[in-house]
């Protein structure tokens, strides 16, 4: 059978195009674009023409051409996998350039390939039209201002300090708009901060950047599993684009940037602007109003232990008895290959009998086989929890699609889609998943209150009868497709940002509830609001120290961006194992971040092993330090933790990060240097064989943190920086809670409190 395909918007993938689109996808009125179209199997379609006319005018032939050695041009990742995956399979690909119809009017082509005619379809006519630079802005409170941007928008003078909207221009087919550019003065020396967790660049300055969620498997560039727009200018205001649709900062110009936002039904616009001239009042500002962040557990801020490949009992309590060996105190443990791979709410192995869909499990309701992989789940996390170390467990937002009978998954499948629970595409069909993880599984639909109720029930006994205490919920970057339909009416344009932070609020309320408050998620994905469900970390990332930098850069935008509890892996967990060096240089940064922990992607039970555990990586490497080292930074952060617990008190009341970018309040500074809390500045060592560092103190009187020895403020120092060693600075006269063991110095071994024993003046 002849297949003759052309998808017009293809998968809807954010940035990377397939053969059977039509690129671009929406033209501008008068320019050229092509149709591309895909025949199977190949050599069978000898003659591909598309037939197309503007209105009612005649109808014109296009001959499309056969390419001989088509290839698309994107970036290495996931999606660009699937991409190859689609191109690899035996096809003819064709192309026809066409020209966009005229403003409002309608284009309709139809594709025929040897007389095999397809389906029509229509493009209507689009261009920009400019409009008053005028807006109506109005103040909410003192240093603050709401700016709606409409066709009916009536001038008003700006306030001062804010940049002047310049140019207001339309995207419209005449009848309706479907996007908004605004351009906006800007200052020649101004730098812009925040848009999320970016990993490109601290400074955005010169970038051109999308706020769209999207998964980026390694390398991230400038695509986020965490958009966030808001935008923080050096020159003392920040700007809160209030919506979830796609939009794109342009940052490049020399006297003005812009902002080109999709629109709603409604045709508007709102954004908020902030004024103050300290960074940290705008940021908080900021996260407040968005979400007040909550404060995790004191828990949360012990070190994280982590690795893909524990996927039995016995491994899991393996490495937790090796960290009790090494004195390595851990205070969290996350388990990712836990369930049975299909359901993801039952443990691999377990024997039970299946029960109606809309029904859940009990812990009573499983039998664990001595010689499975989970014999005693209850018992392992009693035996964690008397250790003082908490469990998290692995999550996605999907429907697992498999292709062998699994009598529990069959009918939670089939009742899933009887009752609708999952997003839908435009024509009432279950949407199915198109990026290549969980491809095409349902993605669950978080704004149905009984889908969500459905969902966290069959996962309630994990909490109430095994007390799990929280979390890791992966993914949130599933939603392609801006037709998609939710429960609520709203679409996959208004949600595909928001999707993550409803999937993780629904988790995380979920959890709090079940645990009395004393629970927590670990999420990658998220939006504007997410700090009010934490914690969050930065995602896939190889083990290399571009990697290292990237990940610092990523942390500091977050926070900025309003994510004050944020975390990495350390030294990266993905490829090859990362050196001593670099990894001993990411545990002594990690110890300086909100949330400490290692982790390591699955790597098929290589030998030797990939994992990224202390003695793991000394056995590896062979080099006697690391061990040593990285006890030695843990309990250092334990000896911190009643400071960095007053810290996060500080952040989750305020809004303001964690850690504080120093490029906020003086440009010429590194981009990796940052305060920790409001006394400590970090300089992380980021490139190899460093054995000395040349520093600039900001402004004032400093001291070592190690020594206490004196620094003078606004003058380089050459700081000596051995393999052992972080510089760490503190403000003259702040006062320093630290907890002490026997020997009354950092690095003692002592338990995870929050109450200090002492208070180091400086």
């Amino acid at each position: 059978m002849t297949e003759v395909i052309h998808l017009p918007l293809g998968q809807e993938h954010p940035y990377e195009q397939g053969p059977e689109e039509r690129f671009p996808r929406h033209p501008l009125s008068g320019e050229a674009f092509t149709i591309g179209i895909v025949t199977r199997p190949p050599g069978v379609v000898q003659q591909v023409t598309v037939y197309s006319r503007i209105n009612r005018q005649d109808e014109k032939q296009t001959p499309a051409r056969r390419l001989d050695n088509w290839h698309p041009e994107f970036e290495h990742g996931v999606g660009a996998e699937l991409i190859a995956r689609r191109v690899h399979i035996e096809q003819d690909v064709w192309q026809a350039q066409l020209i966009a119809p005229p403003l409002g009017a309608t284009l309709t082509y139809r594709i025929e390939a040897d007389s095999v005619t397809g389906t029509s379809h229509e493009i209507v006519g689009v261009e920009w039209q400019s409009a008053p630079a005028s807006s109506n802005i109005r103040p909410l409170e003192d240093g603050l201002w709401e700016m709606g941007i409409s066709h009916d928008a009536t001038p008003h003078s700006t306030p001062t300090g804010l940049p002047n909207l310049q140019r207001v221009e339309w995207l419209t087919d005449g009848k309706k708009s479907r996007r908004v550019r605004l351009t906006f003065d800007c200052h020649p020396d101004e730098a812009f901060f925040g848009l999320g967790e970016r990993y490109n660049a601290l400074n955005q300055r010169g970038q051109v950047m999308d706020v769209r969620c999207y998964e980026q498997y390694k390398s991230q560039g400038k695509r986020a599993y965490m958009p966030i727009p808001f935008l923080l200018s050096s020159h003392h205001y920040g700007v809160y684009v209030d919506s979830a649709r796609w939009m794109q900062f342009d940052l490049t110009g020399d006297q003005t940037w812009t902002l080109d936002a999709e629109l709603g039904p409604d045709e508007q616009l709102r954004l908020v602007w902030f004024q103050n001239p300290d960074p940290l009042e705008i940021i908080g500002r900021f996260s407040r109003m968005t979400g007040q962040p909550v404060l995790p557990p004191l828990w949360a801020f012990g070190l994280w232990m982590s690795a893909n490949e524990w996927n039995s009992q016995k491994r899991v309590m393996h490495e937790v008895a090796q960290t009790e060996q090494h004195e390595i105190d851990a205070s969290v443990l996350v388990i990712e290959a836990w369930s049975d791979e299909t359901t993801f709410y039952i443990w691999n192995d377990a024997q039970y009998q299946a029960v109606p869909a809309d029904q859940a499990h009990h812990y009573a309701d499983f039998t664990f086989p001595p010689a499975g992989k989970w014999p005693d789940p209850k018992g392992m996390v009693d035996a964690l929890h008397e250790k003082g170390i908490r469990l998290i467990l692995w999550q996605i937002p999907a429907l697992k699609k498999i292709d062998t009978p699994h009598e529990q998954h069959d009918r939670d499948w089939a009742y899933f889609e009887q009752q609708g629970y999952g997003v839908r595409e435009a024509d009432g069909s279950l949407y199915k998943i198109r990026p290549f993880w969980f491809r095409n599984g349902y993605l669950w639909d978080v704004t149905n209150p009984a889908g969500i109720q459905w969902w966290m029930n069959k996962r309630a006994y994990l909490l109430d009868d095994l007390g799990v205490d929280g979390f890791k919920t992966d993914g949130g970057e599933h939603l392609w497709g801006a037709s998609t339909c939710f429960f609520d009416g709203r679409g996959g344009d208004e949600l595909w940002n928001l999707y993550p932070l409803l999937y993780t609020k629904a988790y995380y309320e979920f959890a709090t509830q079940k645990r009395g408050g004393d629970a927590l998620l670990f999420s990658r994905a998220g939006f504007a609001g997410s700090q009010a469900f934490p914690a969050h970390w930065a995602g896939d990332e190889n083990s290399t120290w571009e990697a290292f930098r990237a990940s610092i850069l990523a942390g500091l935008s977050a926070g900025i961006s309003g994510i004050p509890f944020w975390s990495w892996d350390i030294g990266g967990f993905s490829g090859e194992l990362p050196t001593a060096e670099l990894y001993l240089r990411g545990t002594a940064m990690a110890a300086f971040c909100p949330i400490m922990q290692y982790h390591a992607e699955y790597n098929a039970h290589r030998v030797p092993s990939r994992d990224r555990t202390p003695w793991n990586m000394q056995e590896q490497t062979g080099d006697p330090r690391v061990i040593e080292i990285f006890r030695y930074f843990n309990n250092v952060r334990r000896n911190l933790m009643p400071y960095i617990w007053q810290e996060a008190q500080w952040s989750a009341q305020t809004g303001q990060p964690m850690m504080r970018a120093l490029q906020l309040w003086d440009n010429g500074q590194p981009d990796y240097a940052y305060y920790f809390g409001r006394d400590l500045l970090v300089y992380p060592v980021v490139l190899p064989d460093m054995n000395e560092m040349l520093i600039t103190l900001p402004d004032g009187d400093w001291a070592d943190l190690w020594t206490g020895q004196a620094y003078q403020g606004s003058c380089s120092h050459v700081v000596a920086t051995p393999l052992n060693f972080i510089p760490v600075f503190v403000r003259k006269s702040a006062k320093i809670p630290v907890v002490w063991g026997n020997q009354h110095t950092w690095g003692d071994r002592v338990p995870l409190t929050n109450l200090p024993s002492t208070l180091l003046e400086f």
